[in-house]
């Protein structure tokens, strides 16, 4: 499932988390394990982040794997 084409570029975590059913703080922890997740810190701080919304689609995938345990190998 797409977002719409009139969603904004760049979401907060609240709209992201609204987005994918899930906390704001499982949204901070993505942002936190990711380096690959696309992600704009504003602010002097940094502390306010935007997500671009294509993010939806990747988490809605299954494309993540930060929540996953990496394999051990033997």
């Amino acid at each position: 499932m797409t977002t719409a084409p009139d969603a904004p570029e760049w979401l907060t975590r609240a709209q992201l988390a609204a987005a994918l059913q899930v906390h704001v703080n499982t949204v901070s922890r993505w942002i936190s394990g990711d380096p690959d997740m696309r992600v704009q810190r504003l602010g002097p701080s940094g502390r306010r982040v935007r997500i671009h919304r294509s993010e939806i689609d990747r988490h809605r995938t299954g494309d993540d794997v930060t929540d996953e345990a990496a394999p051990v190998a033997p």
